[in-house]
């Protein structure tokens, strides 16, 4: 085979292996994107950006995500299925543990917040995620949660 015909693979960080630095970068865009629709959300609602402010609404949401992402494995397989099964079980839990929190929002407003933190936590995940699949050429693959 000739010099020419070599396929070169990207070489990884010394220490790093491509499928640590592939989680790594899916994990760093997920917690980007739940930061930016904690930020969207603080803004939208003309809420200064005071650490405790952040705190309060970002803490339930990042714990709830890491807690999730471990038990289901969603940066070990770094597939659709672990994603969305993360998703769909940290993005509520979290926000009614905010709601608790905070005492806010209250009666069937609560299903509202529920239903939109869903489709924009959806929404920046899926945003995130492209991202990182258009920068690394990876394509997601979709598996049956385990």
């Amino acid at each position: 085979m000739a010099a020419t015909d070599r396929v070169t693979q990207p070489v990884p960080p010394a220490g790093a292996s491509p499928r640590s630095s592939g989680a790594a970068s899916l994990a760093v865009a997920d917690g980007l994107a739940l930061f930016a629709f904690v930020a969207v959300g603080l803004r939208s609602h003309h809420i200064g950006a005071i650490a405790g402010i952040v705190g309060r609404n970002a803490l339930p949401l990042a714990v709830a995500w890491i807690v999730m992402a471990f038990i289901i494995g969603t940066y070990r397989r770094r597939d659709l299925s672990s994603l969305v099964l993360t998703w769909a079980i940290a993005v509520p839990v979290a926000l009614l543990v905010r709601t608790w929190w905070v005492g806010s929002p209250r009666g069937d407003r609560v299903v509202v917040f529920l239903i939109v933190g869903l489709a924009f936590t959806g929404l920046f995940l899926a945003i995130g995620r492209c991202a990182v699949w258009a920068v690394t050429r990876s394509r997601p693959t979709w598996r049956r949660p385990a």
